[in-house]
């Protein structure tokens, strides 16, 4: 097994351990990129202003996630065909977070089953996501699935009805569903999501008390409806980049969508994170947590679950040495007074 150090380092090693198309496929965004990239060049361009003498020697960066207790803000974004990364995919990604003990959101577009994942992770914080790839009568299955499989949440993936062209995959024929084996049934029927609007929300609200997370939020005028609608958390997310070749980042959806909602519902945004210093962004911003997606990959692919709790490791210490090297004694301190945000 080789080593990694750094999310940079982890990247090269895992685009060397496995076969190109795979990886392709993992790192492939919209069309030609330019929105994924986008999610990076935003956060490099946000300037943080660091203080000294702050006396912040008991720094604590752990962080309640509905009402339970987490390592860190950074959080495990759902992501499907994980067993082509590695032969247990989704059960040893869990493993990964139940270890370093953070959410992971894991979804019906995975190919390990929920009952599967739960069974080898007892003790994980699960959500549940839902992609609307079917009736009503599927979609209430799933809850139920979540509700017996004693997850904290249900979240809804929004932004992602039809499969988008992929430049970096499509060139080369690569075709994720030949890849790895299946335990979670395959959606019944993915033309439903172009069925629903914003009333299956209200109809998902009755059908559980499970809190529920809306996912894939770039439009702050969807920010209010979501709210609206009854979403117990917000999830500011471009989907990596993979579904809209829009040009708008994640950092520049929340800081318009924050505006917006002001302090009135949690935010959960993902998108370019490769660095403690991002996160630390992220949250200076507005956001109350952070989610990777391709850097767990990364640990997935070279190392298991071992190598996705060395991930959140990285990223929670570089978190952690970014806020006391920069002045903050708590999260208080992360705030947009800090900031430098360029014209958006």
């Amino acid at each position: 097994m080789k080593k990694f150090e750094s999310i940079r380092q982890a990247q090269k090693v895992a685009s060397k351990s496995i076969r190109n198309g795979t990886f392709r496929w993992l790192e492939a965004g919209a069309e030609d990129n330019f929105t994924t990239e986008l999610n990076i060049e935003f956060l490099n361009s946000v300037k943080f202003i660091p203080k000294i003498l702050s006396k912040n020697k008991d720094l604590q960066i752990k962080k309640k996630f509905l009402g339970n207790f987490i390592s860190s803000p950074l959080i495990l974004c759902p992501m499907g065909h994980q067993t082509q990364f590695s032969k247990l995919g989704e059960i040893e990604t869990c493993g990964g977070i139940q270890n370093i003990d953070t959410v992971g959101f894991f979804s019906t577009q995975g190919r390990q089953s929920l009952s599967n994942i739960r069974k080898k992770n007892k003790n994980a914080k699960l959500v549940w996501q839902i992609f609307l790839f079917g009736d009503k009568n599927w979609i209430l299955s799933q809850i139920k699935n979540a509700q017996k499989n004693n997850c904290m949440a249900l979240s809804i993936c929004l932004d992602a009805p039809l499969r988008s062209h992929r430049y970096m995959d499509r060139e080369i024929d690569y075709d994720a569903r030949k890849f790895g084996k299946r335990t979670q049934p395959e959606p019944p029927d993915v033309s439903k999501a172009l069925d629903y609007d914003w009333e299956i929300i209200r109809w998902i609200k009755k059908k559980t008390n499970l809190p529920i997370i809306l996912k894939g939020i770039i439009n702050e005028d969807d920010a209010f409806l979501a709210k609206k609608y009854g979403s117990d958390m917000l999830w500011v997310s471009n989907h990596g980049g993979r579904m809209v070749n829009s040009g708008i980042s994640s950092g520049e959806a929340l800081i318009k969508i924050k505006k917006k909602l002001k302090n009135s519902i949690p935010i959960i945004v993902d998108g370019g994170v490769r660095r403690g210093s991002d996160i630390a962004k992220y949250l200076s911003l507005g956001a109350d947590y952070v989610g990777i997606g391709r850097p767990a990959i990364y640990g997935l692919i070279i190392d298991g679950k071992k190598g996705v709790k060395k991930i959140f490791s990285i990223l929670n210490n570089e978190l952690k040495t970014f806020m006391i090297n920069s002045g903050c004694k708590n999260y208080k301190d992360l705030n947009t007074k800090r900031l430098i945000i360029p014209k958006i």
